[in-house]
């Protein structure tokens, strides 16, 4: 005869959970898309197929701010996802692990750090161009509200209409 006994799990230090909050795996694949499409506007610049004049030091400092500004506005989206399916991920086994439903953090805390970074890093964007800062915005609305909130529990085809958010790294890349 064996007992199963349930042991806390450790916390693994609040770095850990925030970059699992953030869900970085995830962000990375955003962030190739996003420094494809500035490469490619910024290639079409240098051989004036467009009227942008650029130097490969703006480039870089684009890049760099691309990749800190989207890494936090889609992280806190990630995050503030967290939180409101807080009341189902303890119960699915693909979630379970998730630093809310371990207990690691709460789920207000997985708000309040969710909606921080979301508006600090959509507003970063305000530092490379005022439209890349709009389509961070708008991704973070989308997914938080149509994706999380409006499609997720509802049909199927949330993940097919919630992919809006998902491609406006290029957008805001461009």
């Amino acid at each position: 005869m064996s007992a199963v006994i349930d042991e806390p799990i450790p916390h693994p230090g609040w770095l850990k959970v925030f970059m699992q909050l953030m869900k970085l795996r995830v962000i990375v694949l955003l962030q190739i898309t996003a420094i494809c499409a500035i490469l490619v506007h910024d290639l079409l610049a240098r051989h004036q197929l467009i009227d942008v004049d650029r130097t490969w030091t703006d480039t870089l400092l684009t890049i760099l701010l691309t990749v800190v500004a989207g890494t936090l506005s889609a992280g806190g989206s990630n995050s503030i996802n967290m939180w409101y399916d807080a009341d189902i991920d303890p119960h699915m086994r693909r979630t379970q692990n998730r630093p809310v439903p371990l207990g690691h953090i709460s789920a207000r805390g997985a708000l309040l750090f969710g909606l921080t970074i979301a508006i600090f890093g959509s507003s970063l964007f305000f530092l490379v161009h005022w439209k890349a800062a709009f389509w961070s915005f708008f991704s973070v609305a989308f997914y938080v509200f149509v994706y999380s909130i409006w499609l997720k529990r509802r049909t199927p085809q949330n993940i097919v209409i919630g992919g809006i958010a998902g491609a406006t790294p290029p957008l805001i890349g461009w």
